[in-house]
């Protein structure tokens, strides 16, 4: 049975909202481009803007990521008046796990690129360090040096 599902994150871009302006200007949105294309490269996924149910049928999406082993994908939208972050995808079939695995990995750049960025703002040097680990996944260490 096709069901999509969605996925709240602990993301929420707001700022841009609270000014009176679109959802896309907030400085979170091209954050969470650049989390969705590192997810992309490091998965070897395809970014787009459409995921599939079970039937074939699309829904509309910001961000898609999808690829050979998980060929219907899942998807990214931004709520345009809250500015929530919410994950959607159609898991039937035993895709639950790699669903899980491509949100947990954009959130987890997310907050890499974040940090960073908080870093770099307040004139720190800033260094990424990535571990992969064969259970946990990956790590990211993000160091400032002032």
């Amino acid at each position: 049975m096709s069901h999509i599902s969605s996925y709240h994150a602990d993301i929420r871009l707001q700022t841009a909202l609270e000014q009176g302006k679109s959802v896309e200007q907030d400085p979170g949105w091209e954050i969470l481009n650049g989390a969705v294309w590192a997810c992309a490269e490091e998965m070897n996924l395809d970014v787009g803007h459409s995921i599939r149910d079970y039937y074939g049928r699309l829904v509309y999406c910001d961000w898609s990521l999808s690829g050979p082993a998980f060929d219907r994908g899942i998807g990214i939208n931004v709520d345009r008046e809250t500015g929530d972050v919410v994950f959607i995808c159609d898991s039937y079939g035993g895709y639950e796990r790699i669903a899980g695995e491509i949100k947990e990995r954009v959130i987890q750049n997310y907050i890499a690129l974040c940090v960073t960025r908080a870093l770099s703002a307040l004139n720190y040097d800033v260094e990424v360090q990535e571990v992969k680990h064969p259970v946990d996944g990956k790590k990211v260490l993000v160091k400032g040096v002032l």
